[in-house]
């Protein structure tokens, strides 16, 4: 190609490139990720085609929606002082087949579509929270649909059930459990925000090797509990990273929430002789 014949044909690029916008600063975008996502992407290499084979095994269906799903509907506001995902940020539920095969029912509470939008939306938030919080090995965090206490979290190819639950309950604080391991178990008692009493518990689950990890304290009128199931694999998180949970303030404002307009009802009492 000559000179006269490169000339022109940048000249019909330019006049092509004129009605066209300009290219999007990425910039931004890309800091906002943070820290946690840079740490994630880094992990997920090693986790994204275990982790789909790990959902199917586990009964877990992902909703229609995938990566990136859209944000949830924003009809009911977060409480003063709680925190909401950033816009265009969502954490899409899954659905737990209790019995492989065997899709529950929707809705099996009977909640109002108002109710129903309330309780999402304390998933999102809390879901949001856990994102920031938990170590950057916890690389997925999804709520579990209709199940507004209920989280399923995954770390190092396996896939973990996480309680978060502020229940209505005039019951103290539980007491350490009986006959725990001492060479596999751990319970111990801290104080935190200020004088708040929570117990700490590490301590084997179905098998011996398998160690789960919990967080108790009392707030208002509620019981608040924050567990990690273990899987094939003890928990990905200890006890003390789950108290660094419950201290943060914005935590606490959403517990504060939950308390005074629950989302859980209180737990039946057990049945004497039963």
């Amino acid at each position: 190609m000559d000179i006269e014949e490169t000339v022109a044909l940048r000249d019909a690029m330019d006049r092509t490139a004129e009605g066209l916008p300009p290219l999007p600063d990425l910039a931004p975008s890309a800091v906002r990720q943070g820290r946690r996502r840079r740490a994630r992407a880094r992990l997920a290499v090693a986790t994204t085609a275990f982790g789909a084979v790990t959902a199917g095994a586990l009964g877990l269906t992902l909703l229609p929606g995938g990566e990136p799903a859209p944000a949830m509907p924003g009809a009911v506001p977060a409480a003063p002082g709680t925190s909401s995902p950033a816009p265009g940020t969502s954490y899409p539920p899954v659905v737990v087949e209790e019995t492989p095969g065997v899709t529950p029912p929707d809705n099996p509470d009977g909640l109002s579509a108002a109710e129903r939008e309330r309780h999402a939306q304390h998933q999102q938030r809390v879901a949001a929270l856990l994102d920031e919080l938990l170590p950057p090995e916890v690389t997925e965090i999804r709520p579990v649909k209709d199940e507004v206490a209920v989280y399923r979290i995954a770390a190092g190819g396996e896939t973990f059930r996480m309680t978060v639950s502020v229940r209505p309950s005039d019951e103290p604080l539980a007491s350490c459990p009986e006959n725990l391991p001492k060479d596999k178990g751990v319970c111990e008692t801290v104080t935190f925000d200020g004088d708040r009493e929570a117990r700490l518990i590490a301590m084997p689950v179905n098998e011996l090797d398998t160690i789960g990890s919990a967080v108790s304290f009392r707030y208002g009128r509620s019981s608040v509990r924050i567990t990690v199931d273990p899987a094939a694999v003890s928990a990905p998180v200890t006890p003390h990273r789950l108290l660094d949970v419950a201290g943060d303030p914005r935590f606490l404002a959403l517990v504060e929430d939950a308390d005074a307009r629950p989302v859980e009802t209180e737990a039946a009492p057990p049945v004497v002789g039963g």
